[in-house]
């Protein structure tokens, strides 16, 4: 099941329904589930959606792949992308397909990231880790991660002010035997095919898609 699960997911743009601001109007589960079901109408092969709540909505509308994680920011802690084995029950609980959890090098206020992929193989989900370097990925993989993703990048310290997409790190961690998945700073069709050039598995892009309010940045950036 695990493996057909991250089967369905090679060569998909995953589209991550996500409200980033907080004062966002779009914040409501419901909403960021519709706007999962348009982006389905538009070509996407799977999700990722933060919180119970939103995996929830969506479940019931779509067969397609959910990744689901929960952000839990706290101070003193480096680590808040799916932090307890809490947040994986309640994922799972909600319909997730698959888990994404926060696996760059700092502290943790709950449970090791080995433990937390324990606790998601236990649920038959399989665990995407959210890195940011070629370490990270290899010691992900060896505590049990069936795939990588390079959400990180250039959110962490070591990486600040790194290019996204980060292709020549796709390339790097090919050798390491899982899935690459590429995600961050995908806003364009090039981005999405020169990830795949690059050797990703799947593409995950959210900004460029489900943030209208980035997207009239971006926008208004060039003007």
């Amino acid at each position: 099941m695990t493996s057909q699960t991250i089967a369905r997911l090679r060569n998909t743009l995953i589209v991550s329904s996500q409200a980033m601001d907080p004062r966002s109007p779009l914040r409501d589960p419901a909403i960021l589930s519709l706007l999962a079901q348009a982006a389905e109408l538009g070509g996407a092969g799977g999700f990722r959606v933060n919180g119970p709540a939103v995996v929830r909505h969506l479940r019931p509308s779509t067969a397609l792949p959910i990744i689901g994680i929960v952000k839990d920011t706290r101070e003193g802690f480096d680590n808040y992308i799916t932090i307890s084995v809490a947040d994986i029950e309640a994922l799972c609980d909600a319909g997730a397909d698959i888990v994404a959890i926060q696996a760059t090098s700092g502290s943790r206020p709950d449970a090791s990231f080995r433990d937390l992929v324990a606790a998601a193989h236990r649920r038959n989900a399989p665990v995407m880790a959210d890195i940011a370097t070629f370490d990270e990925a290899a010691a992900a993989i060896a505590d049990g991660a069936d795939l990588v993703a390079t959400t990180m990048v250039g959110h962490t310290a070591a990486t600040e002010g790194e290019a996204r997409p980060p292709f020549g790190l796709v390339r790097r961690l090919l050798p390491l035997g899982k899935p690459v998945v590429v995600e961050g700073g995908v806003w364009t069709p090039e981005h999405v095919r020169d990830s795949f050039a690059a050797g990703a598995f799947a593409v995950v892009s959210g900004s460029a898609i489900t943030a209208p309010d980035l997207i009239v940045r971006h926008l208004l950036s060039g003007a």
